[in-house]
């Protein structure tokens, strides 16, 4: 009955941020989930519903036989900033009597391609760029639109406004940068609270240019120099290429599910791109050619608050809990809940519940008057404890808690993950392993008796954030686009 009444939770506030349309579309799709669980159990039913059906689907006379592409239109400023950018040119960007430097496009990206009006396109961009509203008044269609961004930059409620990195969605081959051909059925490219989908959008601007397709039917394969997927959400299946592929996966919970390993089977990427190589590996087969490449789920020290010195929590008790791989933290909810009388603690499972669907602040309150952070006021309140700790889940994986709760300036205090090690983190230098706690109250009751003696951890912690995080987000991730095409390009010039 809860599980009903979270669900309904949920449908309400879909309705209300992305409308009627989406919600029942959203019910359709929860309605034929166990004929898609069935289709994934079987890989004949695998090999005749993405192989065969779908792609008879094509050789229908109505069926649009063209890609579906993403695109924005090209006028010359976007055109003059991706060829600046690209080409690696010294100085800097002459946008009028204003000079815009490399590290500028870095940190807040470029001109926004949604704004065919040159005016709005230019206030809005220069409004980021000096974080203060440079709004030219003036009379246009978008010119409103352009007025409400303006007056938005510089206001770190909005911080998911202060990005746009569209410009590098395109098709230039005279540029010298890699060349992505990114399938991804159903983009969005709204502005949002999704942390990964504003840090990866810059991510994938720093190492490459990409034109996106939601369908894929006829290509020119020479023009890529390599093809991104996502291993659960491609289409149908097609020829694999004769280019690199990069194959990304995410949540990977196995058996009965035979669908990932078909996919992997049938594409036999060059690059398997996760954030949780560990437990692909134990569960999955790879062909030999296979590299299995680690993607840090950092996110970015632009949208980090470290705080390490104002703190009116002892702990802090976060992640989800709603799901049954998240059992065991209801446990250590249980565990905790014996101490509130004596510290001042707070629960928050409810953040990320909509981070990709709203469009508003990053700090609001939501209809049960529960304050919902999001981006640098996420961070914020994570720092504004002495101690953060979140559960175990039924698979160890390394999620974007780990990182957070590094990053934010309390003391981590978290399960331990096999991929720990690539991080490079230690036990009782970056975080205290939730062993020395779980299930015994005497001996968190002594971490939170003695915060002046441990808070070198949260120290240690945030100096390590500051020097890995953009890092290992940004050269690293190029260093690996530079290695699967060859070195051909040069390294982009900061």
């Amino acid at each position: 009955m809860k599980n009903f009444s979270r669900r309904i939770y949920v449908l309400k506030i879909n309705a209300r941020e992305k409308g009627i349309k989406a919600t029942f579309k959203k019910v359709i799709v929860f309605l034929f989930r166990p004929f898609e669980k069935l289709i994934k159990r079987n890989t004949f039913l695998l090999e005749f519903y993405y192989g065969f059906l779908l792609n008879f689907k094509k050789r229908l006379p109505f069926y649009c036989q063209k890609s579906k592409e993403i695109k924005f239109s090209q006028n010359e400023l976007v055109k003059n900033v991706r060829r600046f950018w690209y080409s690696n040119n010294s100085g800097q960007f002459n946008l009028g009597e204003e000079k815009i430097t490399r590290k500028d496009i870095f940190t807040y990206g470029g001109p926004n391609p949604k704004f065919s009006c040159s005016s709005c396109q230019k206030s809005e961009w220069l409004s980021r760029i000096r974080q203060k509203n440079l709004f030219s008044p003036h009379s246009c269609p978008q010119a409103k639109e352009c007025e409400d961004l303006c007056g938005k930059q510089g206001n770190e409620l909005w911080t998911h406004y202060h990005q746009n990195f569209d410009f590098a969605l395109g098709y230039d081959s005279d540029l010298p940068t890699p060349k992505c051909l990114f399938l991804r059925p159903i983009v969005s490219l709204n502005s949002c609270c999704d942390l990964g989908f504003l840090v990866g959008s810059r991510r994938l601007a720093y190492a490459f240019q990409r034109n996106i397709v939601e369908r894929l039917n006829v290509v020119n394969w020479e023009k890529y120099d390599f093809l991104w997927m996502f291993i659960d959400s491609f289409g149908s299946k097609f020829p694999r290429p004769n280019i690199p592929v990069i194959l990304y996966g995410h949540d990977f919970w196995p058996a009965p599910n035979k669908f990932y390993q078909w996919v992997i089977d049938w594409v036999k990427p060059d690059i398997f791109l996760t954030s949780y190589p560990s437990q692909w590996k134990e569960h999955f087969k790879f062909s030999s050619h296979t590299k299995i490449v680690f993607f840090p789920l950092f996110p970015s020290f632009f949208f980090t608050r470290s705080n390490l010195k104002s703190k009116k929590l002892d702990l802090l008790v976060i992640g989800a809990i709603s799901a049954s791989v998240y059992k065991p933290r209801l446990k250590l909810n249980r565990q905790v809940s014996q101490l509130d009388k004596k510290y001042k603690i707070e629960f928050s499972h409810h953040i990320g519940y909509l981070g990709t669907n709203w469009h508003g602040p990053a700090c609001y309150s939501d209809s049960n008057g529960r304050q919902i952070n999001y981006l640098n006021k996420w961070s914020e309140y994570l720092g504004s404890a002495k101690y953060v700790i979140f559960g175990r889940m039924e698979y160890p994986i390394l999620a974007w808690k780990y990182y957070e709760t590094l990053g934010s300036g309390a003391i981590p205090i978290f399960p331990e993950a096999p991929d720990l090690k690539l991080l490079g983190i230690r036990p009782f230098e970056h975080y205290i392993p939730l062993p020395e706690v779980e299930g015994n109250n005497e001996k968190l009751s002594y971490f939170l008796d003695h915060y002046e003696d441990f808070k070198y951890v949260a120290e240690n912690a945030v100096k390590w954030y500051k020097e890995n995080s953009d890092r290992m987000l940004f050269e690293d991730f190029e260093n690996l686009i530079r290695e699967i095409t060859g070195y051909k390009y040069p390294k982009r010039l900061i």
